[in-house]
């Protein structure tokens, strides 16, 4: 069982940093959103009001690391579906190495393809009257100190 541990850890060793990085990032901006005020803003909501596809990504992350998985799902719906596909996508892929499901694969491709169109349609439909329950808690309508409430005063 070791050798198949560390046979697989060399066989992915670029992935396993590239995975640390991104870990070791998110977990200090984490930490900075925790102990500061500092926030990274949306650029997309700042100049068009809108909430984008993204809108909401911080808030899921840190629900998530509390383990609030409803309450992650209510921040970014799209986020919440498309994360467990892509994850599973990427342990079988990296588990069972499959042909059909191989970079540059058609069903990589439908992946990708299918996850942009998703994003895209989240992003129109979560913005229209009525759908105000797909915005991230901060950009709800009945929030007190909301980014509406505060552009409205």
């Amino acid at each position: 069982m070791r050798r198949r541990i560390s046979l697989w850890l060399r066989r992915h060793t670029r992935q396993c940093r590239f995975a640390g990085v991104v870990l070791m990032l998110g977990m200090a901006y984490f930490l900075i959103t925790q102990l500061t005020p500092f926030r990274i803003p949306c650029l997309f909501q700042k100049i068009t009001g809108f909430a984008c596809p993204g809108c909401g990504i911080s808030h899921f992350c840190i629900r998530l690391l509390h383990l609030d998985i409803p309450g992650a799902a209510r921040e970014n719906l799209a986020i919440a579906v498309l994360a467990p596909i892509w994850l599973g996508a990427a342990v079988i892929r990296m588990v069972w190495h499959p042909h059909w499901l191989a970079k540059n694969s058609r069903a990589e491709k439908l992946l990708l393809w299918g996850s942009l169109v998703f994003l895209l349609l989240f992003g129109v439909v979560r913005n229209l009257p009525h759908m105000e329950f797909l915005l991230p808690s901060y950009f709800q309508p009945d929030a007190p100190f909301t980014l509406r409430a505060l552009l409205r005063r």
